[in-house]
C-alpha cells in the first residue's frame, strides 16, 4: 500500500511539474487509467481553433489546451471532424471526452459539464468605415444586426434591445458580409475573432463601431457523460495558467493592438469605455494601414493567374446579371403596373390578392439578391482556408452560368455524394468548376447534338464532369482547352490531379482528390 501511494506521489509531482497542481488520490488514479483525452473540436474557427488537413490542432485555443491538459498529465488525442456541427453529434454520441472551446448555453447544460472559462473574449460591433460610431446599442433609436445561426446572443439580444432588428445567417463569414455589402447596418463579434477575420479575409471597409456592455464569450470546456472527475482535473489546469501565458498565446496569433501588458481585469473586460474607444481608434489606424498596404499589394499582384483569369471573363459575367435579371424586372414591373392601375381606377384591392402580389415581389427579389451575391461571392479575392461542401460550391458555380445553359438547351445533372467537404479556398474550386463547365458549353456549340446533358459525379476519392457532346481531347490539345492548364496548376497546390477521359459520347474530366 505504502509503495503505491509513493506511486501516486510521484505521479503527482509529474503531472503538476512546477506549477503546484494538488491532484487528489481519485484524480491521480482516473489520470493513471485514462490518461488520453478524446477531443472534439470546432474545426474551422480561426484564430481560436481549426483542424489542418494533416488533421493538427492549431489555434488560441489548441495552445491553451495543450497546456492544459500537459498541467495535469492528460495526452490529448484529436477527433477528425470537418464540421462544428459533426462535432456536436460525435460528442453527443460519446465518441469524444472534451468539446475544446465551447460557450455555455441552457440547451448544451442538458447533456455537457463545462469547466471554469479558460479563454474570454470581448464582443464588440462591427460597421462598415462609413457608418457613424455607435457606442452601445443602447443610444441607437434602430438598426439592423445580422447574428449566425444558432448564436447564443441572439436571445439576448433580442429581449434587451428589442429595437434592433435581427437576421439569421449561416455563418460568422456570412454576416461580415452582409455588414461589408451594406445589407445590413453592424453584426456583433468576438474582438480576436474579427481582428483575424477582417485582416484574413480583406474587409477593409469595416471598422468596429462600439461594443456591447455585458455580452462578453466565454469559452469552457465541454466534458461529456457528466464526468465530474475530469471536469475538476481540467479545471486545476486551467487555474494554473497565468495571465502572462495566455497573453502570449494569443500574440502567437493576433497582432497585439495595445502593447502594454494586459491586466486580468482588461484580459476578461478589455477595459473600461474609455479604453474600447482608445482600441477602436487605434484598430481605425491600424486599417488605414493595411488599406494602404493592401493596395500596393494588389497593384502587385495583377497579373496574378486567377484574378486576371476573372477580370478577362468579367463582361461575359456581366452579361449574365444582366440575363438573369431581364426576366424578374419584367416580372415586378408588371405586379407594379397592374396595382397601379386597380388603384388610378378606384378598383378595391382584395387582401388576399395583394398578398400574393406582395409575396410574390418578396421571392422575385430574394432570387436577385442571391445571383447578385453569387457573383461577388465569386469575384472577391480570398485567401482564405476552410473546409466547404462541395455539391453547394457546384451549385453557384452553375448559377453563374445558368444563361448560356439555358440558351444552350444544355442539362445539368448532379450525382454522388451531397455532404462532400474539401478544404481549400472555396474561390479556386469554383474557378475550376467554371473552367470545366464552359469546355463543355464550347464543346456543345461546334456539335450537333439534339439531348445536350452535362454529368457532375462527387465521389470519395474524386469530383467527375462528364459530357456527351461527342468532343475530344489529348495531351497536345489540353493547353488549348478553356482554362484547363489554370485548372491543373491550381489542384497541384493542393497535390491533387486533374485527368480527362475519352468516351464515345464526349469528355470526362476527373479532379483527384488527395485530401478526400
Amino acid at each position: 500500500m505504502k509503495r503505491y501511494l509513493w506511486l501516486l506521489c510521484l505521479a503527482s509531482m509529474l503531472f503538476a511539474g512546477n506549477t503546484h497542481i494538488t491532484l487528489s488520490d481519485e484524480e491521480q488514479r482516473y489520470i493513471l487509467s485514462h490518461r488520453d483525452i478524446k477531443v472534439c473540436t470546432n474545426p474551422s474557427l480561426m484564430p481560436f481553433e481549426v483542424l489542418t488537413p494533416e488533421g493538427n490542432h492549431e489555434g488560441i485555443g489548441a495552445d491553451l489546451l495543450s497546456l492544459v491538459a500537459g498541467r495535469v498529465g492528460l495526452t490529448i488525442k484529436i477527433i477528425q471532424t470537418y464540421t462544428w456541427e459533426d462535432s456536436l453529434e460525435k460528442a453527443k454520441d460519446a465518441q469524444c471526452d472534451i468539446v475544446s472551446l465551447i460557450s455555455q448555453t441552457p440547451e448544451l447544460d442538458a447533456w455537457l459539464l463545462f469547466s471554469d472559462p479558460i479563454l474570454v473574449d470581448k464582443n464588440v460591433l462591427i460597421t462598415t468605415d462609413t457608418h457613424s460610431f455607435i457606442g452601445d446599442l443602447k443610444s441607437i433609436p434602430s438598426g439592423t444586426l445580422a447574428l449566425p445561426r444558432g448564436s447564443p446572443l441572439f436571445a439576448k439580444i433580442e429581449k434587451e434591445f428589442p429595437h434592433v432588428t435581427l437576421f439569421t445567417v449561416a455563418s460568422e463569414s456570412d454576416a461580415l458580409v452582409l455588414v461589408a455589402n451594406k445589407q445590413v447596418d453592424m453584426t456583433i463579434k468576438p474582438f480576436a475573432l474579427v481582428a483575424y477575420q477582417i485582416k484574413q479575409q480583406g474587409f477593409f471597409n469595416l471598422k468596429i463601431g462600439g461594443h456591447v456592455e455585458g455580452i462578453d464569450t466565454v469559452f469552457r470546456i465541454g466534458i461529456t457523460g457528466h464526468n465530474t472527475i475530469l471536469r475538476d482535473i481540467l479545471n486545476k489546469g486551467i487555474q494554473s495558467v497565468s495571465l502572462r501565458e495566455k497573453e502570449t498565446i494569443v500574440n502567437r496569433y493576433i497582432p497585439s493592438i495595445v502593447q502594454q501588458p494586459l491586466r486580468k481585469e482588461v484580459w476578461y473586460f478589455f477595459g473600461t469605455i474609455g479604453l474600447i474607444v482608445s482600441m477602436i481608434l487605434l484598430w481605425n489606424y491600424m486599417l488605414r494601414k493595411e488599406v494602404k498596404k493592401a493596395i500596393a499589394q494588389n497593384v502587385e499582384n495583377q497579373k496574378v493567374m486567377m484574378q486576371q483569369s476573372k477580370k478577362a471573363e468579367l463582361g461575359e459575367m456581366i452579361g449574365n446579371i444582366s440575363h438573369q435579371w431581364r426576366e424578374p424586372l419584367s416580372s415586378l414591373s408588371g405586379v407594379n403596373l397592374m396595382l397601379i392601375g386597380l388603384m388610378e381606377h378606384g378598383k378595391e384591392i382584395e387582401k388576399e390578392f395583394l398578398y400574393a402580389q406582395l409575396k410574390k415581389v418578396e421571392q422575385t427579389l430574394d432570387f436577385m439578391s442571391q445571383t447578385m451575391q453569387n457573383f461577388l461571392e465569386f469575384y472577391k479575392p480570398s485567401t482564405l482556408l476552410q473546409h466547404f461542401n462541395v455539391y453547394e460550391s457546384i451549385e453557384q458555380t452553375l448559377s453563374l452560368i445558368e444563361t448560356h445553359l439555358l440558351e444552350g438547351n444544355i442539362s445539368v445533372e448532379i450525382q454522388g455524394d451531397a455532404a462532400k467537404v474539401l478544404y481549400g479556398i472555396k474561390n479556386e474550386y469554383m474557378q475550376i468548376w467554371l473552367n470545366i463547365l464552359n469546355n463543355a458549353i464550347h464543346a456543345f456549340k461546334r456539335s450537333h447534338v439534339d439531348d445536350r446533358r452535362i454529368r457532375v459525379m462527387i465521389l470519395d476519392d474524386e469530383v467527375r464532369i462528364c459530357d456527351n457532346a461527342r468532343g475530344r481531347i489529348d495531351d497536345k490539345e489540353l493547353d488549348k482547352g478553356v482554362g484547363l492548364p489554370m485548372c491543373r496548376r491550381i489542384l497541384e497546390k493542393y497535390r491533387q490531379k486533374l485527368l480527362f477521359n475519352n468516351t464515345p459520347d464526349g469528355v470526362c474530366i476527373q479532379i483527384v482528390l488527395s485530401n478526400a
